[in-house]
């Protein structure tokens, strides 16, 4: 018998799905209103604010402000432990009353020993005035006269005398006692006039070495009117740089209120350790609020000064309200400054009228600054734009076909770009 075979059932067949080609979205170009804006999250701030800090290291000795404090300007909010600097102000001013002291000594004998000076040169000028006021001719003239009479009166008297010595009493006669006179008148005469010589020829040297001593006098004269050793003053003047130098490091131990406001943050307590230049307080005029934000350069390039802007409080999201940009920061406006230190204020600042909404400082806003609006003009969505290789273009629907087309963009939003060259409006553009 041959077998019998047993075949089983026939396998079934499933076809396969046909893909889905996801359907291109496309886009008609339209005429309308194109706004380019900025849009940003700024914080109610105080105008007025200031983060306060110690100017040195060291030990918080007492706060005297909580948060929410009202304080007025030049109210003293905390300071450090200086009793180790105050020692040293105390050795400050003694040592500055000890350079005063020595000073002013000096400055005492230096007017007694200028006014001594000052006589001293008056008489040495009055004895020059008198060797050159005096005529030694005269004086020499007379001397000499009296020589020539002397002179003639001893001739006379030896005349006489000689007349009589023959006599053996001559000693006893009047001749020889006119004699005698007449040589001793004769000598005192001689001498006088030899001296009148004398002082004649020494009045030249005289008066050479008096005018020697009058300038010698005049000199002490002018080393005592220059004042005293400059290096007491130099010293004086180091005791008071020494001392303010002092009294300005215990000025950077104090902080105190630089206006009226409120103390909205205290970060130290007594007794802590702080370091100089870190904000430990912070003070704030809660009377005037803005809206502070830090944007990026690029934002900032496409703001000025005076911008009109719109703000709306996060908290309070259907109140619109105006406002302006107040301030950018340098290079891009007038705020900050241009040392580029850290502590140099970044932000941007914006006048709001907050008018009755009640915000407070620290709220969020969101904030839109229309850059450019532009009217009937002819505009796409952002994704109908593509890009390859720096070339801008939309691929147009045709018929049945397409074809690539250059346009040239204007000002855009986050829903729309304007078309400048390229395209018309009713075009149908396909998305990519």
């Amino acid at each position: 018998m041959r077998a019998r075979s047993h075949a089983g059932p026939a396998p079934h067949t499933h076809p396969l799905p046909t893909a889905i080609v996801p359907e291109k979205p496309a886009y008609t170009v339209q005429r309308g209103e194109v706004v380019d804006s900025l849009t940003f999250t700024g914080r109610v701030s105080p105008v007025e604010e200031a983060e306060l800090y110690f100017r040195t290291d060291g030990r918080v000795l007492k706060v005297y402000v909580e948060r929410g404090d009202i304080v007025q300007a030049g109210d003293k909010l905390a300071e450090l432990d200086v009793s180790a600097l105050r020692r040293q102000l105390a050795q400050a001013e003694l040592a500055l009353a000890a350079a005063h002291i020595d000073l002013e000594s000096a400055e005492s004998q230096r007017a007694h020993e200028l006014a001594r000076a000052r006589l001293n040169l008056d008489l040495e000028q009055i004895a020059l005035d008198k060797l050159q006021d005096y005529d030694p001719d005269v004086d020499r003239a007379v001397a000499e006269a009296e020589l020539e009479q002397a002179t003639v009166d001893l001739q006379q008297a030896q005349s006489r005398y000689d007349a009589v010595a023959t006599r053996p009493d001559i000693g006893t006669l009047p001749q020889a006692e006119a004699l005698q006179r007449a040589t001793l008148a004769y000598d005192r005469a001689k001498a006088a006039y030899d001296r009148a010589l004398e002082l004649a020829g020494q009045r030249i040297y005289d008066i050479q070495s008096q005018r020697k001593r009058v300038a010698l006098a005049q000199l002490e004269v002018e080393r005592l009117e220059e004042g005293i050793d400059p290096r007491l003053e130099q010293a004086v003047a180091k005791a008071e740089l020494d001392l303010s130098d002092l009294l300005a490091q215990i000025t950077d131990t104090l902080i105190t209120a630089p206006f009226d406001g409120e103390v909205v943050a205290v970060n130290t307590a007594a007794g802590k350790a702080v370091e100089g230049f870190k904000p430990v307080l912070v003070v704030a005029d809660p009377a005037e609020l803005e809206v502070t934000v830090d944007l990026s350069d690029d934002e900032m390039r496409r703001l000025s000064e005076g911008q009109a802007v719109t703000a709306v409080p996060v908290e309070y999201p259907g109140q619109e309200l105006p406002g302006s940009v107040r301030s950018l920061p340098y290079p891009y406006g007038s705020g900050g400054s241009a040392t580029g230190l850290e502590e140099d204020d970044r932000a941007t600042h914006l006048a709001v009228e907050f008018g009755s909404v009640a915000v407070e400082p620290g709220d969020l806003v969101r904030v839109t600054v229309v850059l450019e609006r532009k009217e009937d003009v002819l505009w796409l969505p952002p994704p109908a734009i593509r890009t390859f290789e720096g070339r801008q273009f939309v691929v147009v629907q045709e018929g049945a076909g397409q074809r690539r087309v250059d346009v040239t963009l204007g000002i855009e939003s986050e829903e729309r770009v304007e078309i400048m060259a390229g395209l018309e409006e009713g075009q149908v553009v396909i998305g990519p």
